[in-house]
């Protein structure tokens, strides 16, 4: 099993999610560090700027689950997947560390906005989120 951190289309609520529909939910995460987020009707992470911790879901995921999300992503030609260390909530409520893949993409198009706060979707607050942005 591995570890994944989605921050777009495949969290719940969101058109891909299907994809993670027999996968664990571990718990609402954010990223150890800051990265960049952009949208162009879907998002984009990338380590071009140091911006915000990104906010997302972290799953358990099979191998055969990995290899539908890395054909969705088009890992590794157009975004590409890397392990960073993530926080996330675990389901005792505690706040623990792993490390998790998460898909970058270095081709952002000319259209895309940055969005500030490193959340895709609803502008969704959180304990975490507040508590880790401050470091």
């Amino acid at each position: 099993m591995e570890s994944v951190f989605v921050y777009g289309t495949l969290k719940r609520g969101h058109g891909n999610h299907v994809l993670l529909k027999d996968s664990e939910f571990l718990g609402p995460a954010l990223t150890v560090n800051k990265y960049v987020m952009y949208r162009s009707g879907i998002p984009f992470v990338s380590k071009s700027d140091e911006i915000s911790k990104i906010m997302g879901e972290l799953y358990s995921v099979d191998e055969l689950s990995l290899n539908y999300l890395d054909m969705l992503e088009g890992h590794p030609t157009w975004y590409r997947r890397e392990k960073i260390p993530i926080d996330y909530i675990s389901n005792k409520g505690e706040i623990k560390q792993t490390d998790a893949w998460l898909y970058f993409n270095e081709q952002i198009p000319k259209n895309a906005t940055v969005i500030k706060s490193g959340t895709y979707g609803q502008e969704e607050k959180s304990i975490l989120h507040e508590q880790k942005n401050k470091s």
